[in-house]
């Protein structure tokens, strides 16, 4: 039987800045696309594939709280405080308001579904604690309790019996070993779990009583559950669009199911991962609190417990695309496009072609003749240096949508946040993931106008990473991008 798992091939080496041609720089070779297509198809005729044991969501019984707390006990401890401490849906969460108790949290007692492997959920709002220094310091916890009430899940520490906690004293949360806490998704491994084993979720704040404004919210609560499932027929390469890069490609056939099911539309973290002020960049630095480097995806990445679709420094994560669009894997060493599994985003990738709209050295004046988004000035036709289009933003996008660029039609330019999102502001000539955007340097147009300056627009630079303004008819880099449906 054969089991198709997910491979990363350790890379011999990687790309540079150094200008060059050759094969070790060909991105998209014909070849390269009908070897993986080949090889594809092999294991698609193969008959005796096995079947893939994925993992899916469970929510709980009312997990979204869609139904008011039904399904869930409401603990209040002593009730009745003053102020009252309170529990009640509020924007579709559970809010816990401590008030005056001393407990203020909710519960629920489900059975253990066969395959359990986690039980995860969302911190509607983060812990916020109105601790006075008090006898009792505030904190929150989550705990996951056998019906013995014992922990059934991986302690933050030995003499405790929460999975997760945040504490006001010290402040900052402190988990259980192989429990994440990715942005506001808290997930809880559990691990040797029986089916229709009875377990309680129970999360609650707990302090001294005079500390009245104390609060969290939860919402979406799921259990993660391995199912197996059979081999699609036929399979067919993996495709970006439809979310089928997040959500069919890897959950489905990857077995990664602790990642969202679609890209999170959102702008990634700098790349910034070392704290000044210190000989080896190492966090925490006395005397300089709360640097970039110690909060976010790139601090998460830092510590082993980010999660990721595929590749990427820092807190990036991208995925290599084929000249169809289809994804490659990471040990990919010929591709096309990049997808930002994280904002959702599809990147151009530059070749060195002189031949080809996509090369790195072409140039292109900024034009938007559409009479709505110009900031007042359409800009200058053909004012660049290229071949194969008329030189300007208008001619490179037309010709890239012409050529159907990974299988799709729909490249545009970038707003200034989107390009800027590229930015590893970790790294300086070229600020950016070099290893999946070779041939980078340099400035690139945005579709953004310079509002003051009807004459100009912002472009990002990718030696230092800077947001500047130059004028429209200026020859500068552009880089199209495209939303992944």
């Amino acid at each position: 039987m054969i089991s198709i798992e997910r491979f990363n091939a350790p890379r011999s080496g990687r790309f540079h800045r150094t200008r060059r041609s050759g094969n070790d720089h060909a991105i998209g070779a014909a070849a390269s696309t009908r070897a993986i297509a080949a090889l594809l198809w092999a294991l698609s005729a193969t008959p005796a594939l096995a079947d893939t044991v994925v993992i899916v969501d469970q929510p709980l019984p009312n997990g979204d709280f869609a139904n008011g707390l039904a399904e869930w006990t409401v603990e209040v401890s002593p009730d009745p405080a003053t102020p009252p401490g309170t529990v009640e849906v509020v924007g579709g969460a559970a809010r816990i308001v401590k008030g005056g108790a001393f407990h203020a949290g909710l519960s629920q007692t489900f059975d253990a579904p066969a395959g359990v492997v986690a039980l995860r959920l969302r911190l509607a709002e983060l812990p916020q604690f109105a601790s006075d220094g008090g006898f009792i310091p505030e904190s929150f916890d989550i705990h996951v309790l056998g019906a013995a009430g014992v922990s059934r899940a991986a302690t933050f520490r030995a003499d405790a019996s929460a999975a997760a906690n945040a504490s006001a004293v010290p402040g900052g949360f402190n988990l259980g070993p192989g429990v994440t806490l990715n942005g506001a998704t808290l997930r809880i491994p559990l691990d040797g779990i029986g089916a229709g084993e009875a377990l309680t979720l129970s999360a609650a704040l707990v302090g001294a009583s005079s500390d009245t404004t104390t609060l969290v919210a939860i919402d979406d609560v799921v259990l993660e559950v391995e199912q197996k499932q059979p081999p699609p027929d036929p399979p067919g390469p993996l495709n970006a669009d439809a979310c089928e890069l997040f959500r069919g490609g890897f959950e489905a056939r990857r077995g990664v199911g602790t990642i969202p099911r679609c890209a999170l539309g959102q702008v990634g973290d700098t790349g910034i991962t070392a704290c000044a002020g210190s000989v080896d960049g190492a966090c925490e630095v006395a005397g300089l609190p709360g640097q970039d480097a110690e909060s976010g995806r790139d601090a998460e990445a830092s510590a082993g417990i980010l999660e990721k679709l595929d590749s990427g420094p820092a807190g990036f994560d991208f995925t290599r695309i084929g000249p169809d669009g289809e994804i490659l894997p990471a040990s990919a060493t010929e591709w096309t496009c990049v997808a930002d599994n994280h904002s959702g985003l599809m990147w151009e990738v530059h070749v060195d072609d002189p031949s080809d709209p996509r090369h790195f050295g072409h140039s292109w004046s900024w034009l938007e003749t559409d009479g709505q988004t110009d900031g007042g000035l359409a800009g200058t036709a053909d004012g660049g240096t290229c071949a194969g289009a008329p030189c300007d933003t208008e001619g490179k996008v037309q010709a890239i949508n012409d050529a159907a660029l990974c299988g799709s039609g729909n490249w545009r330019m970038p707003t200034r946040e989107e390009l800027a999102g590229l930015v590893h502001a970790g790294q300086r000539d070229p600020a950016i993931a070099i290893g999946h955007f070779p041939f980078t340097d340099g400035t690139y147009w945005t579709d953004t106008p310079m509002a003051a300056q009807p004459d100009s627009a912002w472009v990002v630079d990718f030696v230092d990473g800077a947001a500047v303004v130059e004028l429209k008819s200026t020859g500068q880099k552009v880089r199209l991008v495209r939303e992944i449906p």
